[in-house]
């Protein structure tokens, strides 16, 4: 099974750190710097995940969550939205764009991969038929 990842990020030491976590894992990454190329890579690779900043060229990672979200191909993929943005707007406006996660940097490398790992997971599992009553 090929495990990869789609990273965006326009800060190359982000990239190379959430490479190196995640490679040690045995997940696949393939990361950009622009939100146009992380948009053409996940229509195009469908990858277990997604990993996007707010700010970068493009259109920001906000933009692409909204492309993702939209596109009956890719929109059950898991989206993580990595960014220094810290304020509650830009974290409501990603959560009820449809962000799965939302991690600000500076990360812990092995916090990251939890939760990753979660999204992945949990994006595998098949929905659960149980009915609940109240």
């Amino acid at each position: 099974m090929d495990r990869r990842i789609v990273i965006a990020d326009d800060d190359h030491i982000i990239i190379d750190l959430v490479k190196t976590r995640l490679t040690m894992a045995q997940y696949h990454v393939i990361a950009t710097h622009d939100a146009v190329t992380a948009l053409e890579m996940v229509r195009t690779l469908k990858p277990l995940a997604v990993i996007l900043d707010v700010q970068m060229p493009g259109g920001g990672g906000l933009s692409a969550l909204a492309k993702i979200k939209a596109d009956p191909q890719i929109c059950k993929l898991p989206v993580m939205m990595l960014t220094g943005e810290r304020n509650a707007e830009t974290v409501m406006q990603a959560m009820e764009g449809g962000a799965d996660d939302y991690m600000v940097k500076p990360f812990l490398p092995d916090v990251l991969l939890e939760r990753v790992s979660r999204l992945v997971s949990k994006a595998a599992k098949p929905a659960s038929s149980v009915a609940w009553e109240i």
